[in-house]
């Protein structure tokens, strides 16, 4: 065998060899670019051993849709991380009073999904079948995607998230909590009474786009920013369908899963059972 043939050949192996022990190897990147706009940014965590059968979450943070970031869901990204499970936690576009609703926020997940599929070679992850999680906003976004995408969504899962902004007795709680201002801009339209609800407050909600996608809830019986009945709904309206669905009331926990920590953790522990349940499927 020549030399050069010989060389090369070392070369091929040596790097097939590199790039198998990369595949292996646990990947944090932070603050990855995924689109166009300033707050595009997102941190990719990846588990070693993964492969393209691997559960991919898109992780969405809380914060009314206006506010916080992605370090606010760092701690539950790590504990996917212990469980093999691979995530993208992203950072959003801000909803506000003029050019930013739940459409705009929506391509900005779309635009992340895409980021994932584009470079599911590179990382050796799943170019479909991914799966959406976040917690109060940004579960009501892990939803809206979900249930509305056009892309195949295996799982979702819903920490204390609203979705129902047509629901009498939610419109008429965030009066009086002075909420209301929030869902004006997550929807994109005014409140002038539960007479008349505008068609975008049905759009923006997750409830009316319900399909066949296993969706995993948990809420605190006392949460004084979302109520409980919001969940309840959600998870009445999957189970008359026959849509997969488990739904975890927690006593006494209110709107933040930090003030009973044992409780967070069992929460994590059965949400990311479930993403492992559904979350492989191609």
């Amino acid at each position: 065998m020549k030399k050069a043939t010989l060389i090369k050949l070392l070369i091929f192996f040596l790097l097939g060899s590199m790039d198998a022990m990369a595949q292996q190897d646990t990947v944090k990147l932070n603050d990855v670019k995924y689109g166009g706009f300033e707050r595009n940014l997102m941190d990719v965590y990846l588990p070693p051993g993964r492969t393209p059968k691997t559960p991919f979450v898109i992780l969405i943070h809380g914060g009314a849709w206006v506010q916080a970031g992605k370090e606010y869901v760092r701690d539950f990204q790590q504990y996917l991380l212990g469980q093999g499970i691979a995530s993208v936690n992203i950072n959003h576009r801000y909803a506000n009073d003029s050019t930013i609703h739940y459409k705009q926020i929506m391509e900005d997940v779309n635009s992340a999904v895409k980021y994932c599929v584009d470079h599911a070679g590179q990382w050796n992850t799943r170019a479909d079948g991914f799966s959406t999680a976040g917690f109060s906003s940004g579960a009501h976004l892990a939803l809206l995607y979900g249930y509305t995408a056009q892309r195949k969504i295996n799982a979702i899962v819903d920490f204390s998230g609203p979705n129902n902004f047509t629901d009498t007795a939610t419109l008429n709680y965030c009066v009086k909590t002075g909420l209301i201002g929030l869902v004006e801009k997550i929807t994109g339209d005014r409140f002038t009474g539960v007479s008349h609800v505008p068609e975008s407050f049905s759009l923006a909600s997750p409830y009316t786009h319900v399909k066949n996608i296993p969706t995993f809830i948990a809420h605190g019986t006392i949460d004084p920013v979302v109520k409980v009945t919001q969940s309840r709904q959600l998870a009445e309206k999957l189970q008359r369908m026959h849509i997969p669905v488990k739904f975890i009331e927690v006593e006494g926990l209110a709107h933040d899963l930090d003030k009973k920590p044992q409780e967070k953790l069992k929460l994590y522990h059965a949400a990311a059972a479930w993403l492992k349940k559904y979350g492989q499927k191609r």
